[in-house]
């Protein structure tokens, strides 16, 4: 690698969420960063996800089927 050219990393740079406020470290290029959603409230990681966007795909597709059957 070529010296001078790399960017420094932060080991202990401060990150902070802008939606439940809670502050933790990561290693960054930045000295301080603010991030949108983070492990303490995204929903993937917290539990609280939502299925019911893909019920109506299946309810809809059951009822196609359904009066094709009666067609027949």
């Amino acid at each position: 690698m070529k010296p001078g050219i790399h960017a420094e990393i932060h080991q202990k740079a401060k990150a902070t969420c802008s939606s439940c406020d809670s502050v933790f470290e990561i290693p960054t290029t930045v000295e301080s960063i603010t991030v949108e959603k983070c492990r303490n409230c995204h929903p993937v990681y917290t539990g609280k996800e939502q299925q019911a966007a893909s019920g109506g795909r299946v309810e809809r597709f059951r009822k196609r089927m359904a009066a094709q059957k009666k067609d027949k």
